[in-house]
Parts: C-alpha cells; sequence; structure tokens
C-alpha cells in the first residue's frame, strides 16, 4: 500500500497537524505501508523532521496560493499513483480532492472545522462536541465513512502503556510547537513567583518556537524546571506531573487517555468548542484565551488546584472515561486498510 500525506507545518501553522499524521505514518509502516509527505516549504516547516524519521517528503513552494495550485505543484512531482491519499490541512477541500483523484485510489481526510465540502471516503475528525454527529453530513459523499469523536484520536503507543507514578507538586507546561503567545514564558514566570509551593515543572516547546532563546535563558535561572524541546518523552512527562498547563488541540486527547488534570488556554479559535464542552464534562479546566490571562491569573490557578486533590481527582477520573484504551490509532489503521481493500 502506497500512502501520500499532504499536510503542513509553519511557525502560524503550529506542528500538530505534521506530528499527528507522522504518528498514523508509522503506524501504517508496521503494516507494510510504504508512505511517503508532501508539505510546503514554510518557513518551519519540519521537512528535515520527516526525513530524519525515514520518510520521503516532497518538497511544495510556500507560495501555493489556491487548490488547483496545490493540486498542480504535488501531481507534478508524484510519479508513480498512490492507493490512498490523507489530506490534513484547512485550506484544501473539494477541489482539491477532486484534483487529486486522477493519482490516487482513495482519499482520506483529517478535519477539526467542519467548515468546507470535502472529496473523501473516508473521514476523521477527533473532537468531542455535542454534533459531532451531524456536523459533516452535506459536506462529504454519502458514500464516505466518517470516524468521529476521540475514539479515533491518533496517539502514539506509548500513551497506551501503564503510567508511571505521579510526583506531587509537579507541572508539565506545553503550548504547542509554536506558541506564538508566548505563554511558555508566562507560564514560568508564574512558576518562579510561587514562593510558597514548592513546585517543579517541565517545559516542552517545539523546534518552530520562536522564542526558544528566552526561553532556554529563562529556565536557566530556575533550579525547579526542566526545559524540553521537541521531545519524545511526552507520554512519560504526562504520566508523572500531577497538573498541566497547555493549549487545547489534539493534546486534550493524550491528557485524558493518561488521565492529566489541565489548565486549558485556547489558542485557536478552532479549540474552542471541544475545550468548551471537554470544561463542562469535568475533564479538564478552561481558563479562556491568551487576553483573559496573566502571570498572577495563572499563579493564583496553579496555587489553588495543586492545593485541591481531590478536584484533582475527580478532573482526571473525568478525563480517562473520554478514551478507551482498546480505540486510537490502531483502530484507525484497521479502517484504511480495510478502506484500501475495497474494490474502486
Amino acid at each position: 500500500m502506497r500512502v501520500l500525506f499532504r499536510v503542513d507545518a509553519s511557525v502560524t501553522i503550529g506542528s500538530g497537524h505534521i506530528m499527528r499524521c507522522l504518528t498514523l505514518a508509522k503506524a501504517l509502516l508496521k503494516h507494510g505501508a510504504i508512505c511517503h509527505f508532501a508539505c510546503r516549504n514554510n518557513k518551519g516547516h519540519l521537512i528535515d523532521l520527516l526525513q530524519q524519521a525515514g520518510f520521503k517528503t516532497l518538497s511544495l513552494p510556500a507560495e501555493l496560493y489556491c487548490e488547483d495550485d496545490d493540486a498542480l505543484a504535488t501531481l507534478g512531482l508524484i510519479i508513480e499513483p498512490y492507493q490512498l491519499l490523507v489530506i490534513d490541512h484547512y485550506q484544501l477541500g473539494q477541489r482539491y480532492g477532486k484534483l487529486m483523484r486522477q493519482c490516487c485510489q482513495k482519499i482520506m481526510v483529517i478535519d477539526d472545522l467542519a467548515n468546507r465540502p470535502l472529496e473523501c471516503d473516508l473521514l476523521l475528525d477527533q473532537n468531542l462536541l455535542p454534533d459531532m454527529e451531524t456536523r459533516y453530513r452535506s459536506l462529504v459523499p454519502a458514500s464516505c465513512q466518517q470516524l468521529l469523536g476521540p475514539r479515533y484520536a491518533l496517539l502514539r503507543e506509548e500513551f497506551y502503556q501503564p503510567h508511571c507514578q505521579r510526583i506531587p507538586n509537579h507541572l508539565l507546561v506545553s503550548f504547542g510547537g509554536s506558541d506564538e503567545q508566548n505563554l511558555t514564558s508566562l507560564a514560568i514566570e508564574a512558576i518562579a513567583s510561587l514562593k510558597s509551593l514548592p513546585v517543579t515543572a517541565d517545559i516542552v516547546i517545539g523546534l518552530n518556537n520562536p522564542w526558544q532563546v528566552s526561553i532556554k535563558q529563562q529556565c536557566a535561572q530556575l533550579s525547579n524546571v526542566q526545559l524540553h524541546i521537541q521531545t519524545d518523552a511526552m507520554a512519560v512527562l504526562m504520566q508523572k506531573a500531577q497538573l498541566m498547563l497547555g493549549a487545547g488541540g489534539a493534546t486534550h486527547w493524550e491528557r485524558c487517555v493518561t488521565g492529566l488534570p489541565a489548565l486549558v488556554v485556547t489558542v485557536a479559535e478552532n479549540q474552542l468548542a471541544t475545550t468548551r464542552y471537554l470544561d463542562k464534562l469535568g475533564a479538564c479546566v478552561w481558563l479562556g484565551s491568551p487576553a483573559d490571562i496573566s502571570k498572577k491569573i495563572m499563579a493564583e490557578k496553579i496555587e489553588y488546584y495543586l492545593q485541591q486533590p481531590e478536584l484533582l481527582l475527580s478532573i482526571s477520573k473525568a478525563a480517562t472515561t473520554i478514551i478507551s484504551n482498546d480505540a486510537g490509532t490502531p483502530l484507525v489503521v484497521r479502517q484504511i486498510i480495510n478502506l484500501v481493500a475495497e474494490k474502486t
């Protein structure tokens, strides 16, 4: 099975789309699939990361302004047809999918927005929303199979491993691969201001974080924090933390499967609905948007929740009910194998 992933990363887009596609590609690789990527050469593209992981990557120009241009550029680099095209891109919709049919037997779309018509045989939206069963009804073909909800979250295998012991008063801070608003620095300042509570913390940032130099300087001045850049140990870091400060998005499902309580700041419009709903279910605490947050507010929230062990336990229990241990990436892989095996 030959699979092509059309996905981008950049300082603006972040790294989330690439990381979840990389998780899926590695899982498909175990089933004998040949996986390639097609990515725009944006600032912060992460093409090197994909190549280091062993995946051939087709480099597309950064200046692709419409779906037609994107499809033509991609088609021009394809030598052999693919059995499956996986599209994880908010700017690509029905037009792109139809143009790519000429070299791809089946199409899978990974989406979160439900804001445009899509051309696909398989749709994956891992978000938990009250209307998730009906959101795509008029946006995908009637024959399209829909994989909806966190049951299909693309999580790496290590997140399902037995949990290690949580460390009291230990925090995990991670606001995504780019963190354009630099909430990481604000969190470090908040941690440094906690004089009455003995707190330790793991700080996680991505390769694309534009504040990397200043964050390194901040962490070097504090003996109770450790900085991790583009870490592969996220599952372990989540399992040993007592509380997390972070953004919404796909990280929600990593937190849920590890039962990690979280204070969440939504840094993008597409994070709002799911974060609000998880907050309503008691599976996280939504603090608002970056405009609602200050060092003082963050410090007060950290101090309050770390001193409420029963409340943290309640959040943890609510989070672990969201995703079962028998689902996730392996379930998605089975659906893909069945799809590709079907006759067109």
